[in-house]
């Protein structure tokens, strides 16, 4: 059984289309935990690593990613970056050459076509197929671009299938969610999180399979971003199929999920403060390492409050400069 992975980043864009810096380090953040021994076990030279490739790069990738398989090999292809429907509501990745007409309709031949993806994935021998989209599904367009948009994309159908797992990072088109500077996309870094600290093994079974990662990850992007909802499509066994390894009997892993399980809305009640204390003293753990713990687990609910009260302050300056918003304050 092989385990073979193809991440791509695409951050920078043709006029029209934003920037994505974090892109690229999303990435390289996947490809840390999944080469790691003790985490995804992925062998270095089966993991390709793609940092803003053009179009015939990207599909001859994809293309050797799924061909000559063996039907119990795990096939895993991320994607960071922009999809854009076309006029038709059809998926496509975009990279640093897609564009648009004068029209404002996708260049079809500037794009990955979900469709070609999903023919590669037909003609796999591959039982254990894991696609991860992180991108906003009609991407970030330019003032003065409109995206004429249903918020919502046919994933299943059109990359569903057999033994097979979808993972997006949101249905939504709001560009807003987008990475920040040059961080890792929220949806990624929670990805990565529930690898690397093995959080994401619920059942503590020192497995974490696809369903467990996806729950772990849309749970934490919801407290930080509760408008994105990230979505698993799979079809039979394509739930379970396992993406990593997580320790087992791991003091600092059996604190963290304490503090999961008693975490709600930020904070920690008196109850749940009780018994962090008398399992902190069962565990053996320093205040130090349980505070950072906590601080860790607590951290997306934090970030969205203080998302919120920026957002909250900007509201109430653009009243106070305009009284009635202009559209373009609006947008």
């Amino acid at each position: 059984m092989a385990k073979l992975a193809l991440l791509i980043g695409i951050s920078d864009y043709q006029p029209g289309l934003n920037a994505l810096p974090g892109a690229v380090q999303d990435v390289k953040a996947m490809q840390r935990v999944l080469q790691h021994s003790e985490m995804g076990d992925f062998a270095d030279a089966d993991v390709t690593v793609l940092e803003n490739p053009q179009r015939q790069v990207i599909e001859e990738a994809i293309e050797t990613l799924f061909s000559g398989r063996r039907k119990d090999d795990l096939v895993l292809l991320y994607f960071s970056g922009h999809g854009i429907k076309d006029e038709a509501g059809k998926l496509s990745l975009a990279n640093s050459q897609t564009r648009k007409n004068l029209k404002g309709e996708l260049i079809q031949t500037t794009a990955t076509a979900a469709s070609l993806i999903h023919g590669m994935m037909e003609n796999s021998r591959s039982r254990r197929q894991v696609i991860i989209l992180d991108c906003c599904f009609s991407g970030a367009f330019a003032e003065g671009m409109k995206a004429k948009d249903d918020n919502s994309v046919d994933i299943k159908n059109q990359l569903g299938g057999e033994g097979r797992a979808v993972l997006t990072s949101s249905t939504s088109t709001q560009y807003s969610f987008e990475q920040e500077g040059s961080d890792l996309s929220v949806y990624t870094r929670y990805i990565v999180e529930g690898i690397e600290k093995g959080a994401a093994d619920t059942d503590n079974d020192g497995m974490i399979s696809v369903d467990e990662l996806h729950e772990y990850a849309r749970k934490k992007v919801q407290e930080t971003a509760p408008a994105m909802k990230p979505e698993i499509y799979a079809v039979r066994e394509g739930f379970k199929i396992k993406l990593a390894k997580a320790p087992v009997g791991d003091p600092q892993l059996e604190y963290r999920k304490e503090v999961e399980r008693w975490a709600r809305d930020g904070k920690i009640s008196s109850v749940g403060r009780r018994i962090l204390k008398r399992r902190q003293s069962e565990l053996g753990l320093s205040i130090e390492i349980a505070t950072q713990i906590e601080n860790e687990v607590l951290e997306p609910y934090r970030k969205y409050q203080e998302n919120l009260k920026e957002y909250e302050e900007a509201l109430t300056e653009a009243i106070q400069n305009e009284g009635i918003l202009s559209q373009h304050t609006l947008e």
